[in-house]
């Protein structure tokens, strides 16, 4: 079983549409907790900062500038590390007092902003992240209030990660559970449609495979077991009434055509037309037969057939009708074997060479056939120059009984390329009729020997 077909099974593509949804409703969920969460932090620690800025802006208001940097050493106690950050300056900006070495270079004149610092550890100096409030005072002192923020930083980037992790976790899940899931529904149906192809072919013993899960593919697998059990035996009742018919049929008609050849003495031209009739109902009854066991589908008698020497065969039998029409009846072939059986296979050709020679010109009439190969398969051509038939009419020929109003004066029942169809189908193939500007093309495509295995 080839996997490339399991990506555009139905069920993949649901599993990937339900990965989809779980991944976006997963997605919208994490947003929702980064923001009840994180976001809460962030927010309460700008809340904070504001309500320290506020208090040192009223220190300033009650105490002037000394109290305020007064307030400031007491608070930040110049230790190192601390969490919350203070830094006093001047107008030009230089320091006063503090735990900040230097007024952030991304720091406004006035708002809130987030910044880089650096730390001194036993380690060494590190960077960490930092939001603060800047804000101006009388006479142009800069306050400038923070946190250290690198922990709610790192949380931040872990919460993202993780989310990122599990979204391409959870995609991933689904696709690999999609593909298994598809690979596991795609083997049974193909199993399925390999049974169906051999029905298709003739071999109505075929069942769909049933497992013991008893699920609904066991379930319908069952009802169409049950339906092929139903239709072979009445394809088995009908075959037992066709050969039963066609015995009841063929005694009393011999007999009556023995009888009419007796009495034709006596009788020479109404008896002789008698005769003709009872021979063309036989001829009728045989093609019926003929085309119910083609249609059945049987490929117990099937062998390797070489179509150029059933061709010529059949060419040669009609080579002498052709010289008495007037029509020139030319063969091309080329040695092409496929898995059919030989007789219907003449039948066939046969049937259609006798429609040529019947509606073939007048005039400088003649009738092509032939068979060449058209890649997988065998192709069967039978062309004439004669009337042709409208392009609306093509696909009623085919049927049963059905003969065009420019046919109604030749002898025939319409059962000629009913027969040739069903032969054709029979073998894995189909017939074709087209234009041959003028006259009709007949064309029966039937697999090479090479290519009728997957049929069979």
């Amino acid at each position: 079983m080839r996997t490339n077909g399991v990506w555009r099974t139905s069920v993949f593509r649901q599993a990937a549409l339900y990965t989809l949804a779980f991944t976006l409703a997963m997605g919208m969920a994490l947003t929702v907790l980064y923001f009840s969460t994180i976001g809460v932090v962030e927010r309460q620690t700008r809340a904070t900062i504001d309500a320290e800025v506020q208090g040192l802006s009223e220190q300033f208001a009650s105490g002037g500038l000394n109290r305020l940097a007064a307030t400031i050493r007491q608070r930040s106690r110049m230790e190192p590390g601390t969490s919350t950050i203070y830094l006093l300056a001047g107008p030009n900006l230089q320091p006063i007092t503090g735990n900040l070495r230097s007024w952030p270079e991304v720091a406004p004149e006035s708002g809130a902003f987030e910044f880089s610092l650096k730390r001194v550890r036993e380690d060494g100096e590190v960077s960490r992240r930092a939001f603060a409030q800047s804000f101006t005072l009388r006479g142009g002192y800069r306050l400038l209030v923070g946190r250290d923020a690198e922990e709610l930083a790192q949380t931040r980037i872990l919460f993202l990660t993780a989310g990122l992790w599990i979204g391409v976790a959870t995609i991933l899940f689904g696709l690999v559970t999609g593909f298994l899931l598809s690979r596991r529904v795609l083997r049974r149906v193909a199993a399925a449609a390999e049974a169906g192809e051999r029905i298709a072919a003739g071999q109505f013993k075929s069942r769909l495979p049933i497992g013991p899960s008893g699920d609904e593919f066991d379930r319908l697998a069952g009802s169409v077991n049950a339906l092929m059990d139903r239709i072979e035996r009445l394809m088995q009742g009908m075959r037992i009434a066709t050969d039963s018919i066609s015995h009841d049929l063929r005694r009393p008609l011999t007999r009556l055509r023995a009888r009419l050849e007796l009495a034709a003495d006596a009788h020479p031209d109404v008896m002789g037309e008698a005769i003709e009739e009872v021979d063309a109902a036989i001829a009728i009854l045989e093609n019926l037969l003929k085309i119910a066991r083609a249609e059945a589908g049987g490929t117990a008698q099937f062998e390797d057939v070489q179509l150029d020497a059933v061709l010529r065969d059949t060419v040669e039998l009609y080579q002498p009708a052709a010289e008495d029409l007037g029509v020139d009846l030319g063969l091309q072939v080329e040695p092409l074997t496929v898995r059919g059986e030989r007789q219907l296979l003449a039948q066939a050709v046969a049937n259609l060479i006798d429609n040529a020679l019947k509606y073939a010109s007048e005039v400088d009439a003649s009738v092509a056939v032939s068979v060449v190969r058209n890649g997988a398969f065998a192709r069967i051509v039978v062309a004439d120059n004669g009337p042709g038939v409208e392009p609306a009419s093509l696909e009623a020929v085919t049927e049963r009984f059905v003969r065009l109003d420019q046919s109604r004066q030749t002898e025939g029942a319409g059962l000629g390329l009913s027969l040739v169809r069903a032969v054709a189908e029979m073998h894995g193939g189909r017939l074709e009729l087209s234009d041959n500007a003028p006259g009709l093309k007949a064309v029966i495509e039937i697999p090479l020997i090479q290519n009728v295995s997957r049929l069979l």
